[in-house]
């Protein structure tokens, strides 16, 4: 029968910690872990977009419709003097104000009739609103009333009056602006985050604080107020981050946990634990510096070769025994094979020892 015994063994270990202040520098060939120098890689990302945002504000937009009336003066041989801003009133009720000082020509008298002299003016409704372009009409001039001329100097349109407007339109406010903006580069610096994380391999190390982003531009060509429905908006970001070896900063700390190491101890690499703080960086040189603070076991050693010899032929009383006497072990389990077997196999080959640190 093949006969073999497993052998599990837990040794005295203790935790050390650390903190070491590491510099990274772009450019650096070489790790230095007597200065805590070590190597850094500068990587750089930017992106740029250009979209259209709605503008949210409101305004009323207002204005007077505007057309010529003939003005006719039948009343006498002489001219007729009208100022600016008189008023025409329209078969519909609808008033108009000349925009300039006239003078009508006066009538002249033909066959025994008076023929009026006529002048084409223009004018300008009193109030805004699409109710004033109206159709051509007949217009009387009430500041005339009562005056024998009121019939007789009067106007005529050939045209329908037009312009007039009164509607709420949009207008882009200050906040659509900053909205815009605001929108654009978080996208955008959320964008070249993850360009930046996407390059760093599985070997590099890149810390939240290592990462710079910059807004290289934010603009719109209009201006507050300016009426429109919508608006392009630009936005530059530009970033970079310096990263660094995960086995640099690994060596970095063995050599120094190797001072921490006592005569008959080992350390357990696995259980190297690292964290950073206190970051900063210098983004004029690109540098990074920062604490590496590091946990880490350190064990017992044990020559297994050694272990298995004096473990091989004896009982698993005496092995039992034998192991708890070991002033290096904290624990250990035997496993025999077949499970009948009360002792060790004579030959060390078949004896396994199996070392567990936790």
């Amino acid at each position: 029968i093949f006969a073999k015994a497993e052998v599990s063994i837990w040794p005295k270990s203790r935790e050390v910690s650390l903190a070491e202040r590491i510099l990274a520098l772009p450019g650096e060939k070489t790790l230095d872990p007597a200065t805590s120098m070590i190597p850094a890689l500068t990587i750089s990302e930017e992106k740029e977009i250009t979209r259209l945002f709605p503008a949210t504000g409101k305004a009323k937009e207002e204005k007077k419709a505007q057309g010529t009336i003939r003005v006719f003066n039948g009343f006498s041989t002489f001219s007729q003097k009208l100022v600016a801003n008189t008023r025409f009133l329209s078969e519909e009720g609808k008033l108009f104000r000349s925009q300039d000082a006239v003078v009508v020509p006066a009538g002249r008298e033909e066959g025994g009739k008076l023929v009026a002299g006529f002048l084409d003016i223009q004018v300008q409704a009193a109030e805004a609103g699409v109710e004033y372009n109206i159709e051509p009409s007949n217009f009387s001039l009430p500041g005339l009333f009562g005056n024998p001329a009121y019939t007789s100097i009067y106007g005529k349109s050939s045209a329908p009056m037009a312009g007039g407007l009164e509607e709420e339109i949009s207008v882009v406010t200050e906040s659509d602006l900053n909205t815009a903006r605001d929108a654009l580069v978080k996208e955008l610096e959320q964008d070249v985050l993850e360009s930046l994380q996407t390059r760093v391999v599985e070997s590099m190390v890149l810390l939240p604080e290592a990462v710079v982003l910059e807004v290289k531009e934010a603009s719109s060509p209009v201006k507050p107020g300016a009426r429109l429905d919508s608006f392009n908006f630009s936005a530059k970001v530009k970033g970079f981050a310096t990263t660094f070896s995960k086995t640099d900063i690994e060596n970095v700390v063995k050599a120094q946990v190797a001072r921490l190491i006592k005569e008959g101890e080992k350390l357990a690499e696995d259980t190297i634990r690292i964290s950073y703080e206190s970051v900063e960086m210098n983004t004029s040189s690109q540098s990074l510096s920062f604490d590496a603070a590091a946990r880490a076991l350190l064990y017992k050693e044990i020559d297994p070769v050694d272990l298995k010899a004096h473990l091989a032929g004896v009982s698993r009383e005496d092995a039992t025994a034998l192991l708890s006497k070991n002033n290096a072990l904290e624990r250990a389990e035997i496993l025999l094979f077949p499970p009948w077997l009360t002792s060790f196999p004579k030959d060390p080959n078949n004896v396994h020892v199996a070392l567990v640190i936790d």
